[in-house]
């Protein structure tokens, strides 16, 4: 038998490789969402995986590379979050998405820091990455909206335009809701956003000459 293909205490090389490429990403994650990927070391990775520092090299890199692997995962179990959410209405829709943010935001503190804050700036590529993927979220939820109401058809430049505008609305208001300490409670938030959004629209249709009073 080879040497790639040796098993040792019931595993593969290729298996025990992958299982070490793992507890690094689960040490990437909790001290980029802890410590922060700044403050970040190669050596304090390998500390909290257990491992020594030839077992970081040999799946990654740099640490931008372990970012890069480490947001994936947390844009990937975030994306699956938003976009469980049920909706009927273009209103529930959205409350919907920003709903499951909050929630997913509030019950994965450390995965929210690394997409909320720890990716920000960090290099164009990753920032690409951060972009990549909002839009990709953003084409989805606009695609769901789209089947929601009745009009005229949003293609091309629209799409992305609504999309980035959904997106980073709701990046925001997750972003102040987690400085905040999640404050108000999020039934609460939700609330006071259903409220604001019925103001607007009763005062866009007032701007249009439809009031109502």
């Amino acid at each position: 038998m080879s040497e790639v293909g040796r098993p040792y205490a019931g595993a593969s090389r290729e298996q025990r490789q992958r299982a070490r490429r793992e507890q690094v990403i689960a040490a990437g994650t909790s001290l980029f969402g802890t410590e922060g990927y700044r403050a970040a070391t190669v050596g304090g990775i390998c500390q909290a995986a257990g491992l020594n520092k030839r077992y970081f090299y040999e799946s990654f890199s740099t640490l931008e590379d372990l970012l890069c692997a480490v947001y994936e995962r947390v844009v990937a179990d975030l994306r699956a979050a938003v976009l469980a959410a049920d909706g009927e209405t273009a209103p529930e829709v959205l409350r919907g998405f920003i709903s499951a943010f909050l929630a997913w935001a509030q019950s994965h503190p450390v995965e929210a820091k690394v997409h909320l804050f720890e990716v920000l700036g960090v290099s164009p590529r990753v920032d690409e990455l951060y972009r990549r993927h909002a839009r990709s979220i953003g084409d989805e939820l606009v695609d769901r909206l789209a089947a929601s109401v009745s009009g005229p058809e949003l293609t091309g430049e629209r799409v992305r335009i609504l999309g980035d505008v959904l997106v980073g609305a709701g990046l925001q208001l997750v972003v102040d809701w987690v400085i905040s300490g999640y404050q108000p409670p999020r039934e609460e938030f939700l609330t006071e956003m259903d409220e604001t959004l019925n103001w607007i629209a009763v005062a866009g249709m007032s701007a249009l000459g439809f009031g109502l009073g």
